[in-house]
């Protein structure tokens, strides 16, 4: 497979930030809906991964260990 270029993987973050926001959204008004609620969740959970894969997660930087 082929290096996505920058304008390529900008366009799949876009994406999958749409995907949070949606996914907010449905977990938000699923209450009252079990199956709908654990499914978004669930949702909620893939587009975590997806931006792990894609470094859109904040990452504190590493800490030097104290001696």
């Amino acid at each position: 497979m082929d290096a996505m270029n920058q304008s390529e993987l900008q366009g799949l973050r876009e994406r999958v930030q749409r995907l949070r926001t949606e996914a907010e959204a449905l977990a938000g008004q699923a209450a009252g809906f079990p199956a709908l609620d654990r499914n978004a969740r669930r949702l909620l959970a893939c587009v975590s991964m997806m931006e792990m894969d894609l470094g859109l997660v904040f990452r504190p930087p590493l800490r030097e260990p104290e001696a």
